[in-house]
């Protein structure tokens, strides 16, 4: 669950529909068009705290740093699935973007960085299971970071307690249906079925990933799980920041659209 595994095969299938999403995902009215909604609230951040080189280490297919990058920031995308990595290398050569993109996982970023970026962002780091994985991400955002650069990254704010996790966790499961269809499309001889079947746990909500997979007259299934976890609090965040040696965390509003929304931001 929440493997690089895992990741492959979601981000492999969606490669395959690209056909859908890929001329549509700059464009904030259209239904597949999330990272430009959801672009700006990262650029109002980094632009507040003055950043020019950025790492996106939670990068997918590159779509948000593609975005960041023609907003004006200096982008490295790193992500660890190396199916995502390779297709956003190849979506950002057709745009003639120079962006680099690394499969990396958390872990090994003081590995291949040393200290060079203003800011680093993630939108999956409250996704972490253990906290001994929380800790020591932590410590490898720290790393790559220069003096006074940023980690902004999405969870608990500073508004929340621990006691509204049960309240987080039941509007997590309210959000979608235990049973969905989201994909069903056919091309070049291959037809994709996806169905994503829910599951409550006391940590988070589980989507399990069903690839039904037609072609060359047999049917296949591939499976992928991922938690979208609820367990981590603000005290939480602050706790880990504090043993990385972070000299502040706070949340930031951010009004975009008709929208406020929040993101945490931990200074180095």
């Amino acid at each position: 669950m929440n493997t690089s595994e895992d990741w492959d095969i979601i981000w492999k299938w969606q490669w395959f529909r690209r056909a859908l999403w890929q001329p549509h995902f700059r464009d904030p009215s259209h239904p597949e068009g999330r990272p430009a909604r959801t672009a700006p609230v990262w650029s109002y951040v980094l632009k507040h705290y003055g950043a020019k080189r950025v790492l996106d280490c939670n990068c997918g297919l590159g779509l948000r740093a593609m975005l960041l990058q023609e907003d004006g920031f200096e982008v490295v995308g790193t992500d660890s699935s190396r199916v995502a990595i390779e297709h956003a290398r190849e979506l950002a050569e057709f745009r003639e973007l120079p962006i680099r993109f690394e499969h990396c996982l958390w872990d090994n970023l003081a590995d291949m960085f040393h200290g060079e970026f203003d800011a680093v962002i993630n939108d999956a780091f409250a996704w972490t299971t253990t906290r001994h994985e929380l800790r020591f991400a932590t410590h490898n955002f720290a790393s790559v970071l220069k003096p006074g650069g940023v980690l902004v990254f999405t969870g608990a704010d500073q508004w929340s307690s621990a006691a509204d996790r049960a309240a987080r966790l039941e509007a997590a499961w309210n959000a979608a249906p235990r049973f969905q269809i989201r994909a069903d499309y056919e091309h070049a001889g291959t037809h994709l079925t996806l169905v994503v079947a829910r599951d409550r746990q006391e940590t988070g909500v589980v989507e399990n990933y069903l690839f039904i997979v037609r072609e060359d007259g047999s049917t296949r299934l591939e499976t992928a799980a991922i938690c979208n976890s609820v367990q981590w609090t603000w005290e939480d965040y602050k706790h880990v920041c504090d043993e990385a040696e972070f000299t502040g965390l706070q949340s930031i509003t951010v009004p975009v659209g008709n929208r406020e929304h929040h993101l945490n931001v931990a200074v180095r």
